[in-house]
């Protein structure tokens, strides 16, 4: 399997490396892996992500120490702890000279495993690796050979009073250590033996932990029996032995596989003659496209045109459903109309319009580049806010209800790192007519422990966020949300909503939205307002009073999708719940099968002391559609956004569809990630 290239494994940091000691290089870029790693009293969970090809970032969560003391009696360790590293690649696959990585461990965090590193590795013979590297900080606890400065991190927490904080002022300073390994890759394909000289006397763990290590000799073997599972087993320091689990997924490669569907119809270089066809021609071309998931909303005949307003549903990309609406005009439109015009609408307003050359689609349709030729053909641009004259069935209103299980998280309580709740979810929602939209979400717990969640308001701010276990504790019957859209076009590229009801567990309201979006630029501006209230505990039609809640908030946000690696950066600028002012930085890489992964950060002025602990609101995010681990085509996806702390600065109303979330999949750039799937 890695005959070629000689595998890159997990260290017990999460990080790529060998047992404890970090190596250069990368993992594929996009990978994301969750890593869990055990010895003696250390546990160590991590989810990692090869953010570009050269930029690697890790979120860890351990446990630490074995001592009767701070959490041991609720948790089994003496201190939970949150961190953050990021690695940069210098020099990469030279034939040469060796790879060369930086590192810093614990840029952010309570600096417990605060350290720097210089790190170069090279294959020998395709057998052999190895590494030899200078660390600082905790990788300076041992082998020292010099010094550079003076380094004061100011006791554990080092990441400031109330931590969360970056550590630059420590970067590089202070003793400098050294520690290298090998590996070794047998004909065993799967199978690599480790072996490492630590820099590493855990002298950070000692308020915490009994460990003593009796020797800087690690030693490790792992097996790869796939892309996506890694197994590893260490002799560490002379007298422990761990394991390792470590779970990969790449997105750029993570395709289900869509076998399950129907395979698509021809192109019809003639269509079918009208006198065998027994029916009207909307109504063959609304059946037909029903059986291939794609709802026929309306249609407009003009000259030699046949336009047709589409809503897909259930592909996962636009592009597919394009594809596969206009195989069936071709079987039935009359050749006279020599031009197909496609409009992607979604919640009865017409989004995206994209216009074919049929005759043209029919010479090239076969070609083995189809899908380039066609999109070189393809006329694309910002749908009118109304299509003139155009024939729409009786479409409203719609209505549609499902039950499904739901579950949630509550997670980095040291005393319980992770609370669960698990239940049934009922979703009801209705488009009455074009633009205006109705859900109502309710929730009962059935399999839970979050009614003993207990840790509540911290810091010197209005607590907008952090009385969130008050309603967290609400495991009998709840409304989740409940509440009234209408979305509107002022023009192609003008898009607007009005919000009223409850919107989230917290808080209920009134929301208003505008966003320009040009369907062909890369940029976007918007701006909301929003009047809101507190809710109830129980969740339930009632309200309370939060003192200090600044009930009229919003913000003017900046969209940019950059064209590098598919990241898109959001900036919002405005006023948060607690009467605070700043902004908020989002970067989202947006992967082509529907996979987002990303992080923000918001500054306001509240001070770090009144934020309390974590100092300012940042966290992550991950999206993973469903079609990327499932044989069909669904639209539907897995979201998940952790914060580490959750603080009451910069805490912002949660309101489902807001308009770029609704509308950026059907920008230019979007449906152009995808185009490769229009023939499937």
């Amino acid at each position: 399997m890695f005959a070629e290239d000689f595998h890159i494994s997990q260290n017990t940091y999460g990080n790529p490396g060998i047992v404890d000691m970090p190596i250069a290089g990368s993992f594929p870029d996009g990978q994301i892996a969750v890593s869990t790693s055990f010895f003696d009293s250390n546990l160590k969970n991590t989810l990692s992500f090869q953010a570009l090809p050269n930029v690697f970032a890790t979120f860890r969560y351990s446990g630490i120490g074995d001592k009767k003391i701070g959490y041991h009696s609720t948790s089994g360790y003496a201190t939970w702890d949150r961190s953050f590293d990021l690695r940069l690649d210098i020099l990469k696959n030279q034939k040469l000279l060796p790879d060369l990585t930086v590192g810093l461990q614990d840029l952010i965090g309570t600096g417990i495993y605060s350290g720097e590193y210089f790190v170069a590795s090279k294959t020998i013979l395709n057998s052999f690796r190895s590494s030899l590297g200078l660390g600082w900080g905790r990788l300076a606890s041992s082998n020292i050979i010099g010094k550079n400065g003076k380094r004061n991190e100011g006791g554990p927490f080092s990441g400031g009073p109330t931590g969360g904080l970056l550590r630059n002022n420590v970067l590089f300073r202070g003793d400098v250590g050294i520690f290298g390994g090998i590996e070794y890759k047998p004909k065993y394909e799967n199978l690599k033996f480790n072996m490492e000289l630590s820099s590493d006397n855990y002298t950070k763990d000692k308020s915490y932990s009994s460990f003593s290590p009796k020797s800087k000799i690690n030693y490790g073997v792992t097996y790869t029996p796939n892309d996506s599972l890694q197994l590893s087993g260490f002799f560490l320091h002379g007298n422990k032995v761990g394991i390792q689990l470590d779970v990969m997924s790449n997105p750029s490669d993570a395709n289900g596989g869509d076998f399950l569907e129907k395979a698509p119809q021809p192109f019809y270089s003639i269509p079918i003659p009208k006198n065998q066809i027994k029916d009207s021609l909307w109504k063959n071309i609304q059946l037909i496209l029903d059986e291939e998931n794609v709802e026929a909303i309306g249609y407009k005949i003009n000259d030699d045109e046949f336009t047709i307003i589409i809503k897909n549903y259930h592909y996962s990309t636009h592009s597919q459903s394009v594809g596969r609406t206009l195989r069936i005009l071709s079987r039935f439109v009359p050749s006279q109309y020599k031009k197909f015009t496609i409009i992607l609408s979604d919640l009865g307003l017409p989004i995206t319009k994209m216009s074919f050359d049929r005759n043209e689609i029919a010479y090239i349709v076969d070609a083995p580049n189809a899908e380039i030729l066609t999109k070189k053909i393809r006329e694309i641009s910002g749908s009118k806010a109304q299509i003139e004259d155009a024939i729409t069935g009786e479409n409203y209103p719609t209505g549609a209800w499902r039950v499904r299980p739901y579950y949630r998280f509550h997670l980095f309580d040291p005393d319980n790192p992770v609370y669960y709740d698990f239940g049934p979810r009922i979703q009801l929602t209705s488009l009455l007519k074009p633009g205006v939209f109705l859900r109502t979400t309710l929730e009962q717990s059935l399999v839970t422990d979050f009614d003993k969640i207990y840790r509540g308001e911290k810091g010197n701010i209005p607590k907008v966020r952090t009385g969130l276990s008050n309603y967290l504790n609400t495991t009998g019957p709840r409304i989740r949300d409940l509440m009234a859209s209408s979305y509107f076009k002022l023009d192609r590229n003008i898009y607007g909503r009005f919000s009223l009801g409850y919107f989230e567990p917290m808080y209920a309201g009134l929301s208003v939205e505008f966003l320009h979006m040009p369907i062909k630029s890369h940029f976007a501006l918007g701006a909301e307002l929003n009047y809101v209230k507190a809710r109830s505990f129980k969740q339930d039609l009632s309200f309370r009073e939060v003192n200090g809640l600044s009930k009229i908030n919003g913000h003017f946000s900046a969209y940019l999708d950059t064209g590098f690696y598919d990241y898109i950066g959001q900036l919002d600028i405005g006023k948060y719940l607690a009467g605070d002012k700043g902004g908020t930085l989002t970067m989202t890489r947006s992967f082509a099968n529907g996979w987002n992964v990303g992080g923000f950060f918001t500054l306001t002025n509240v001070s770090y002391t009144d934020f309390g602990e974590g100092s300012f609101d940042k966290g992550f995010f991950i999206k993973i559609p469903l079609n990327s681990i499932s044989p069909y085509e669904t639209r539907a996806s897995i979201t998940e956004k952790i914060r580490p702390i959750q603080g009451d600065g910069g805490a912002r109303l949660i309101l489902p569809g807001r308009l770029y979330e609704l509308y950026s999949d059907y920008s230019a750039s979007s449906i152009d990630k995808s185009w490769a799937r229009v023939w499937r």
